[in-house]
């Protein structure tokens, strides 16, 4: 199907802006790593159970040490770090602001990619990729009230927190799809064509792959925390002591990882991993309404002209 790639991003664009708004609550009342914990143990068991209803088997079949190794290297980047400093990035400056950070994601898939796939973009795709990357910006910076300059006021820590995850989501994207290109080339020896099916069955595979691996490393980040009795460590015992925060994360459980994040590796199966990685970034767009809706933020002129420019952007994709 022609623009599939395309497509599918829009979709994960959509999936993770709900994802983002209910790990905001979630985030603050479990943290990073219990949040992170428990996300990833929901999406074994959805994800086991959905291989498990359409092949008979829970686990990933016909994988190779190759194909584990990196997306074990994705789930180390794009989730491990990524996800756990995304989360932290949340707490302290919220999601909204948090997604800002999502556009430097982009830059970091499209330079990997280039280096490690050979991957090249047309004219009109790099084009269109600084023009959304440049909208999206615009629409969640802010000029403060009779002040000249825009300017955006956050805790550094936040900053340099939602830079590390930018960079991290961004790579990690690209060794997944290099775990997929090897996955597929296996399969490909196994059976005389590949279906639609079996490029799904690849994705959510490879996320329960990526899930295992990071499950394992933030039960490690949580048997150190714990050892160290750090202030601030949610028990996980206590999980299901507050319904609804529980249920707020199994909201962003199915539309991040179980669901998204499969959808999205997909999606870099028919594209590249800049333009799949940039259309998914347009989720600080997205969720400008939603916020207003759910948490009362302001949305400002500029915030319209971004989403705006940034759509446009999108369209240049498609051409």
């Amino acid at each position: 199907m022609a623009f599939a790639g395309e497509i599918l991003a829009l979709s994960v664009a959509v999936l993770w802006t709900i994802s983002s708004l209910a790990s905001e609550e979630a985030s603050r009342h479990y943290g990073s790593i219990t949040l992170n914990i428990v996300r990833m143990a929901q999406a074994v068991l959805f994800i086991g159970l959905t291989l498990w209803v359409t092949t008979g088997n829970p686990m990933p079949i016909g994988t190779t040490t190759g194909v584990w190794g990196w997306l074990a290297l994705s789930a180390l980047t794009g989730y491990i770090i990524g996800d756990y400093f995304f989360l932290r990035c949340f707490m302290l400056i919220g999601a909204r602001w948090g997604e800002l950070f999502m556009t430097i994601a982009p830059v970091a898939a499209a330079l990997t990619g280039w280096m490690l796939l050979g991957e090249r973009m047309g004219g009109l795709a790099i084009l269109g990729m600084l023009i959304t990357t440049a909208g999206i910006a615009m629409s969640v910076l802010s000029k403060p009230e009779g002040e000249g300059k825009i300017k955006i006021k956050l805790p550094l820590k936040g900053v340099v927190y939602g830079i590390i995850a930018g960079v991290g989501q961004g790579v990690g994207l690209v060794f997944s799809k290099q775990g997929m290109l090897l996955y597929q080339d296996q399969l490909a020896e196994q059976v005389q064509h590949l279906t639609a099916f079996d490029s799904f069955y690849m994705s959510f595979a490879s996320t329960m792959i990526r899930c295992l691996v990071a499950l394992a490393g933030f039960m490690m980040m949580y048997a150190y925390q714990r050892y160290r009795n750090e202030k601030g460590c949610f028990v996980l015992s206590n999980i299901f002591n507050n319904k609804r925060i529980f249920w707020l994360a199994t909201l962003s459980t199915i539309t991040g990882p179980f669901i998204g994040v499969a959808l999205s590796l997909a999606a870099s199966l028919y594209t590249s991993t800049g333009i799949t990685q940039t259309i998914m970034s347009l989720v600080p767009v997205i969720i400008l309404y939603p916020s207003h809706l759910i948490f009362k933020t302001r949305i400002t002129f500029l915030e319209v002209i971004g989403a705006i420019i940034s759509v446009f952007g999108v369209a240049l994709f498609f051409l």
